[in-house]
């Protein structure tokens, strides 16, 4: 990993755990809230970057950004914002902590040099297909929700909760999120993805 890629996940767990625990805000609550999502962020990348290495590509993590702002060429800010910090900040403080957002990375992905196959004879091309891009978040998306099972019979709820409450908000199809290149990859995949997670919300809202 990268330093800057570890820089700024450092920096989005950091915003993070202060927006979900405003209105409970205390050294305790700060750190258990960050050492959840940064373990949450450790599977969910480490996830991402084993299906990377299947598939010979490099993957590099960013705070979330949005630049484009319409379908012309010419739509484009001078520099981009980072919404992945802005967000979470403003929502929360806005509803008094009472609302959260948690989608606040992308997923950069490109092929590598060396992806003229040796091993996979179907995957024998240079270039990732929109396909390929799609899978590998999505297998972040299923490792938290595989997370999500394990802290919950491990008995640790809130764990559970975040981790579903991450890949939701992560689903969503906006901007350069992990939502949009999954479902540019697969419609199908997308949506079984978001009705998991329709399932994982009602446990996590309403369940518990």
């Amino acid at each position: 990993m990268k330093l800057v890629e570890f820089a700024h996940i450092i920096i989005v767990i950091i915003v993070l755990a202060f927006s979900i625990t405003l209105t409970k805000l205390s050294p305790k609550t700060l750190g258990i809230s960050a050492l959840f999502l940064a373990i949450i962020f450790f599977v969910n990348i480490g996830a991402k970057k084993l299906a990377a290495l299947y598939f010979q590509a490099d993957i590099e993590t960013k705070i979330w950004q949005i630049q484009r702002w319409g379908l012309y060429e010419r739509s484009h800010l001078k520099y981009p914002i980072p919404m992945g910090i802005i967000l979470p900040f403003l929502i929360s403080i806005i509803s008094l902590g009472s609302l959260f957002w948690l989608a606040s990375i992308q997923t950069e992905i490109t092929a590598k040099k060396e992806k003229v196959v040796k091993r996979h004879d179907y995957y024998s091309f240079s270039e990732m297909t929109e396909f390929q891009i799609g899978v590998i978040p999505a297998m972040g998306i299923i490792a938290c929700f595989l997370l999500a099972i394990i802290a919950y019979f491990a008995g640790f709820g809130e764990l559970s909760k975040l981790a579903i409450f991450f890949a939701c908000f992560n689903m969503l199809p906006i901007g350069q999120l992990d939502g949009t290149k999954i479902f540019f990859g697969s419609v199908i995949w997308w949506f079984i993805l978001a009705v998991i997670c329709v399932i994982g919300l009602a446990y996590a809202l309403f369940l518990v």
